[in-house]
């Protein structure tokens, strides 16, 4: 019986050898084929996975480099510059020194030269190299408002007087000085008018020895002198000719003038019994912004010769109020457009919106 007991027993452990030889081998299949399908998700997903020059790999790193831009934009107070491939701005102070920071993104425009980034007066820093394109453009809110300010026109003939008839002489001497009041017709808007000279004519008396000096004066309610000079000069006969010639008074102070403020342009004797002659009409006057002027007794006193005048021109500028539409830009959107391949698949877009509206130059 021993010995059967001992035969039974060596069967079961062969058996039980025999089940464990089997599960190995079936283990062993089973995970030969799981290897096998680990080694082929990691060969594929390894081929997936971008490298450097990979058009995919460029856009994440150019998105990456947008997305800095944008945040910091959004924060903006302020825009210094805003052109096709720069912009600076500050923003809120960031190191509690109650300073704004500045911040500059540029591109020099040529393909191949690097996106740089300064902040404030630090180092201009290569943010990425051989750029392609970088692109802003900008989405502007346009406030409009209508703005009354005041426009002084180009140099212009004022007044003037001219004729061929009745010409006359007008000695100036020792017993006789002449002058012109005038008041130019002024647009009916004029806020203030200003003389930049006047012209006259003049010749000799003989002897050449004669001095008389030439003022504009501000004129009284009654189109008189006032005795407040505007300007003055002198006029030295040794200077004039036989013939009549343009004589010119230039100004310089004879501005802010109302446009009910007439002048007085006077031609007084200083020098020798007769000094010079002006040319003038003796007859035929009669506009009342216009008139003659003499004294006798050397400028001390002065009264109106109706229906005469000198010859001249008054040359000025005139300042009248202009309407005009204001526009202030306020920048509401940026958009941003980075290339850093000549691969057109790394082209990547976004838009920086501005939380603070800040002003720009269109």
């Amino acid at each position: 019986m021993i010995p059967e007991k001992r035969q039974g027993e060596r069967i079961r452990r062969c058996v039980r050898r025999g089940f464990t030889l089997i599960e190995m081998v079936v283990a062993v299949a089973v995970m030969s084929v799981i290897m096998l399908g680990v080694g082929s998700a990691m060969i594929i997903a390894g081929r997936a996975m971008p490298d450097a020059a990979n058009p995919a790999a460029a856009a994440i790193t150019a998105g990456r480099a947008l997305q800095q831009i944008a945040t910091e934009l959004q924060y903006a107070v302020a825009v210094n510059e805003n052109s096709a491939t720069a912009i600076e701005f500050t923003v809120a102070d960031r190191t509690n020194d109650d300073v704004p920071e500045t911040i500059r993104y540029a591109w020099s425009g040529t393909p191949g030269d690097p996106l740089t980034r300064q902040y404030n007066a630090g180092a201009v820093v290569e943010m990425l190299g051989s750029v392609q394109d970088f692109a802003l453009s900008y989405d502007l809110e346009t406030i409009s408002n209508e703005v009354t300010a005041v426009n002084e026109s180009a140099e212009t003939v004022l007044i003037e007087h001219s004729s061929t008839q009745n010409l006359a002489d007008y000695t100036i001497s020792s017993s006789a000085s002449y002058g012109q009041y005038f008041l130019p017709s002024l647009p009916p808007d004029t806020v203030t008018w200003k003389v930049t000279r006047v012209q006259f004519f003049a010749k000799t008396h003989a002897p050449v020895k004669g001095e008389s000096k030439v003022q504009l004066q501000l004129a009284t309610v009654a189109h008189q002198p006032s005795g407040t000079v505007l300007e003055e000069t002198t006029l030295l006969e040794s200077t004039l000719t036989k013939d009549y010639l343009t004589q010119e008074l230039s100004c310089s102070n004879a501005g802010e003038l109302a446009p009910t403020q007439g002048l007085c342009l006077l031609v007084e004797w200083v020098a020798d019994k007769d000094a010079c002659d002006l040319q003038g009409q003796s007859a035929g006057i009669t506009t009342a912004d216009s008139h003659l002027l003499q004294s006798t007794d050397q400028g001390a006193s002065w009264s109106s010769v109706a229906n005469q005048s000198l010859l001249y021109q008054v040359f000025g500028t005139v300042t009248a109020p202009v309407t005009q539409i204001q526009n202030t830009y306020y920048l509401r959107l940026a958009n941003i457009e980075l290339k850093t391949t000549d691969d057109e698949q790394s082209i990547v877009h976004t838009s920086a919106r501005t939380l603070n509206r800040p002003e720009v130059t269109p």
